[in-house]
């Protein structure tokens, strides 16, 4: 799998087909899941994909029901441009689930209010960063700024080819994974381990994704 520096949950995944190694389309993504913060919150990696199935794809293991299923990160065999493409077919798909504990990206991060280690707001998340290398896809930023407001438009409106150029030549702004202290889902929050004015510090720096 192809490494890549900056992955965008909205623009590279959310909505994304999910094909089988053959091709064959079984639904579409819905979410992500991440483990819970830890202690070395800078090391969280999606484990699974949440996919909403395909109403005329193969037989997939969603009980018939039509309802979202959910499938190892582990079988991504590659993100390309119009798919996420697994390493089985459809038929081979087994069924899976979240651990008790895990984080989702779509329910439980974006448009969630983020508040500094003393309670204070901050801006809420526009976009999810993160970083593919050796097939791992691990969280690196939230995206608070107007270039994750743009990409998300863009999406909205289909306008994302022509508002392409423009989120490029904009600076990220960000505040870094490893900055999360816990997630609150029932108060729709995520608490830094940080204050504001570090936040701002850090920004300053103008941080980049690690190199994959």
């Amino acid at each position: 799998m192809a490494s890549r520096r900056d992955v965008s949950f909205y623009r590279d995944l959310l909505h994304k087909p999910v094909v089988d190694c053959d091709g064959f389309p079984i639904g579409a993504l819905l979410d992500l899941s991440t483990d819970p913060v830890n202690p070395t919150p800078e090391h969280a990696c999606v484990r699974h994909l949440v996919v909403r199935p395909h109403r005329f794809g193969r037989q997939v293991p969603a009980n018939g029901t039509g309802k979202p299923f959910v499938v190892p990160w582990a079988l991504v065999a590659s993100l390309e441009p119009r798919s996420i493409r697994l390493r089985q077919t459809s038929q081979d798909l087994g069924p899976a689930t979240l651990g008790g504990t895990e984080v989702l990206l779509h329910k439980h991060i974006l448009d969630q209010q983020i508040v500094d280690c003393r309670g204070s707001k901050l801006q809420r998340v526009n976009d999810i960063t993160m970083a593919l290398s050796d097939g791992t896809l691990s969280l690196w930023a939230m995206d608070t700024g107007i270039r994750g407001f743009l990409t998300r438009l863009g999406f909205h409106w289909g306008l994302l080819a022509l508002l392409r150029p423009l989120p490029t030549r904009l600076h990220h702004h960000v505040i870094r994974w490893e900055c999360v202290d816990r997630v609150e889902p029932a108060r729709g929050w995520i608490r830094l381990r940080v204050s504001r004015d570090e936040i701002r510090s850090a920004g300053r720096q103008t941080p980049q994704p690690p190199d994959a």
